[in-house]
């Protein structure tokens, strides 16, 4: 059966993953696993007379388990705002490790369609650490969505995808309008152009190449381009012009230094944006 990964750490943000995960799961047929990944319980020696409090791995996983449930239970109660399909099961895990590693194993596994997850402003990172959501797409292979904590999930009507019309990005579009069409959604590709003083007809060319290439392969995607410094912002715009609930976008991997000198719009949603994203990494094992 089809199944999709929902990763909580029981925070606000967690919770509206996993409201919309209800709603993408009811969509698809699939069945729902919600997993907390907690650390692994270190061992604390005695310090001469003094013992240290000792939380063993039974323990947490206890807690854990109780903390699942009630999400279970929560999320049982919640209506739907789709009228079709069957309401998803939801199997609660509670995994010891690294977030990243025991997602990986769970998803190839169980053969996940999706991994949906919260995000907060420490979900990237930075230079010197990883966050969660960098962590995970390193060593997925599925796509994974990534939802804020603000606003209501209803369900998705329209997605965008960011592209910079390099070839690399027809893999992640071609799965894309098959994941629209399963969620009856429409689809947008959207390009951003830096700003220019005089005509840069290369760039005019290759967005015009891509646009007919696009309107060739997938006559039902809409097609825009637009112009401006930064990436971010004008992605953000077009987004609420085109009222788009979705933003879809490649994860590329890059020497540490290389965004030092480049915009990072992934970063930037992740650390500002108020729209749920669905990131695709860079290989990504296909499921039928």
């Amino acid at each position: 059966m089809k199944s999709i990964i929902v990763l909580t750490d029981f925070s606000a943000a967690a919770r509206c993953a996993a409201e919309l995960a209800l709603v993408i799961a009811t969509q698809l047929g699939a069945e729902a696993w919600l997993v907390n990944v907690y650390p692994i319980t270190p061992y604390l020696p005695r310090v001469g007379n003094l013992v240290l409090p000792e939380i063993t791995a039974a323990q947490k996983r206890h807690e854990s388990m109780g903390k699942l449930n009630d999400e279970v239970r929560r999320l049982e109660n919640i209506k739907l705002a789709v009228s079709s399909g069957l309401r998803p099961v939801v199997r609660p895990i509670a995994l010891e490790g690294q977030l990243a590693d025991r997602t990986a194993a769970l998803a190839h596994r169980k053969k996940s369609l999706f991994i949906i997850m919260g995000i907060s402003e420490k979900s990237y990172g930075d230079v010197l650490f990883k966050g969660d959501v960098w962590d995970v797409l390193q060593q997925v292979r599925c796509p994974v969505f990534a939802v804020p904590a603000d606003g209501e999930r209803p369900g998705i009507r329209h997605i965008l995808f960011a592209t910079d019309l390099e070839a690399e990005d027809e893999p992640a579009i071609s799965e894309l309008v098959g994941i629209s069409a399963r969620l009856k959604t429409r689809l947008t590709v959207g390009h951003v152009s830096p700003p220019v003083l005089i005509p840069d007809f290369a760039e005019e060319r290759r967005s015009s190449a891509f646009s007919e290439r696009l309107s060739r392969l997938y006559p039902q995607i809409e097609y825009t381009n637009t112009r401006a410094s930064k990436t971010f912002d004008a992605l953000e715009k077009v987004s609420s012009e085109k009222h788009a609930d979705l933003i879809a976008l490649r994860y590329r991997k890059h020497p540490f230094w290389y965004h030092m000198f480049n915009q990072n719009p992934l970063k930037d949603f992740l650390v500002e944006g108020k729209t749920p994203l669905l990131i695709f990494p860079e290989i990504t094992a296909r499921h039928e």
